[in-house]
């Protein structure tokens, strides 16, 4: 497991600052709530009872297609944060990886063999912000 969890994101949208997080006070994943077209993520620490991480990035709207829900984006949320806590056994930084915003449609199958094109590539969504409350 790394030191330091880095997420692209800072305090203001379209900061360019990178976040980092210590892991070893990380207590745990408090909430992730797909709501108004946001997905927030709280990151609760171990210093002190109030004190936590607010990562933000774009939510899934009902209609996004794709296979894209709200469930969907919370687990992708989850998953992407558990799989940076235990990357890089014995390195200093994981980085916290973009989730799905758009799943990848093949083309309707017809049967035949071989190569399937894809009729929409998969986007990913960025996080908008990383802010800590004391």
């Amino acid at each position: 497991m790394a030191n330091f969890l880095k997420v692209n994101a800072g305090p203001v949208a379209g900061d360019g600052i990178e976040t980092l997080i210590a892991i070893d006070k990380i207590a745990g994943i408090q909430s992730v709530v797909n709501a108004a077209n946001v997905t927030t993520v709280i990151l609760k620490t171990d210093s002190t009872a109030s004190s936590l991480y607010t990562i933000v990035l774009p939510g899934v709207t009902g209609g996004a297609g794709g296979g894209a829900t709200s469930a969907s984006r919370e687990l992708d949320v989850t998953n992407a944060i558990n799989a940076a806590l235990t990357a890089n056994p014995g390195g200093v930084v994981s980085t916290l990886g973009a989730v799905p915003a758009l799943l990848q449609t093949p083309a309707a199958q017809s049967g035949a063999q071989g190569r399937i094109l894809i009729t929409q590539a998969a986007t990913f969504a960025q996080y908008t912000t990383c802010t800590y409350t004391a």
